[in-house]
């Protein structure tokens, strides 16, 4: 089943040069551009693994449809239910899928925020 997506996100992805890597600005940080898109945030304390293998304690849960498929690390600002709004970094992430393994119905991303 789908949840409902009404609050809002916008995720600050890198941007890419030539050759695959991200573009550096004087001070060398990564060059980032905003991507909105709608989600569903929800505070939820658990405790979750990341891609290294540590366990993280997370505090917020965002529901993002299946054609936004923001990476570990990415920063992302996130407006919830009472309109407040807040910053965060994203720790892991999962993926509803259908039974068979071939569709993607949304996915799950834990942020320390």
């Amino acid at each position: 089943m789908k949840p409902p997506m009404r609050q809002k996100v916008t995720a600050y992805m890198p941007v890419l040069g030539d050759d695959g890597k991200p573009i550096r600005d004087k001070y060398s940080k990564p060059k980032t551009k905003p991507i909105d898109s709608k989600a569903r945030v929800q505070f939820k304390s658990q405790l979750v693994r990341d891609a290294n293998g540590r366990e993280r304690r997370v505090s917020l849960e965002i529901d993002l449809p299946s054609d936004f498929n923001p990476g570990q690390g990415i920063e992302l600002d996130y407006v919830t239910v009472e309109g407040d709004t807040g910053r965060g970094t994203i720790v892991a992430k999962d993926e509803t899928t259908n039974i068979a393994g071939n569709k993607v119905y949304y996915r799950t991303v834990y942020v320390d925020g």
